[in-house]
């Protein structure tokens, strides 16, 4: 089995992977390109991360999610603990290497230690460990995973240096084939509502609050259409094959454009 992933070695998403049953990953350079190998069939799985506990959804996996024709199969909880790696000490640090998102959740550490770093964004903790690792100097360091520290022989300074400790990211396995139900499920659907209206997000909550379905995810995106003009991405828990869930999806394609994106195991 084939799983593509976002690259270069030693993301999160690589991390992920490896708790898969794969006889080969592929790297990706990007979220986009993940799902159109899934597409394609290059691979038959792709894992991308889908939110963070700390800083909410990835609004590239969210676009792909309405660009490809894919199936949401499996969710995973990733514990994302951040490390800073460097060849020095504190006081030597003059230049930090890291992703945005990881700096967002590092802030803190990062402004209480380390207040007048110059700080370089990458585009990955993979790429801020790869930088890190061409350097031979003690004023350089990086945030990143355990995972990526060991992939490229970094030494690591200070441990979990995240703001906060109970953080997670959901990673989406996306395929091209239906799951059946275990039992314990979770669905995941696009809501395109064709018009703005008052009430539009009530009607749509109400139709699942009068089935007893336990919506466990409202988030919305422009449509990219028309000013002001929206999308929701809703998970609930249950299988659309379950009789109750099947009728509530029937009721709202009458109303709104929907496209289910999957249903799958729920990781929590």
């Amino acid at each position: 089995m084939k799983i593509s992933t976002l690259g270069p070695k030693g993301t999160f998403s690589h991390e992920t992977s490896l708790l898969f049953d794969a006889d080969e990953i592929l790297f990706k350079r990007s979220i986009w390109e993940v799902f159109d190998s899934v597409e394609k069939g290059e691979s038959e799985g792709g894992v991308v991360p889908v939110e963070n506990s700390l800083v909410g959804g990835v609004s590239q996996t969210l676009d792909s999610l309405i660009e490809f024709n894919v199936k949401v199969m499996k969710e995973y909880l990733l514990p994302i603990r951040h490390n800073l790696a460097c060849w020095g000490e504190l006081e030597d640090i003059e230049v930090l290497y890291s992703h945005n998102l990881t700096l967002s959740q590092c802030e803190k550490f990062v402004r209480l230690y380390l207040p007048k770093v110059e700080i370089h964004e990458t585009s990955s903790n993979a790429i801020s460990a790869i930088e890190l690792s061409n350097k031979n100097d003690k004023i350089y360091a990086a945030l990143v995973s355990k995972f990526a520290a060991d992939v490229y022989n970094l030494r690591i300074l200070k441990k979990d240096v995240q703001d906060e400790k109970l953080n997670f990211t959901r990673f989406f396995v996306v395929g091209n084939k239906d799951v059946l139900p275990t039992g314990k499920d979770r669905t995941s659907i696009l809501v395109s509502p064709s018009l703005n209206k008052p009430g539009v997000l009530y009607s749509i909550v109400k139709l699942f609050y009068d089935a007893g379905i336990d919506l466990t995810k409202i988030e919305s995106r422009p449509s990219k259409k028309k000013m002001g003009e929206y999308v929701f991405f809703i998970d609930f828990k249950g299988h659309v094959k379950e009789k109750k869930v099947s009728q509530t999806l029937k009721e709202l394609s009458s109303i709104f454009a929907v496209k289910v994106l999957g249903s799958y195991p729920r990781a929590y």
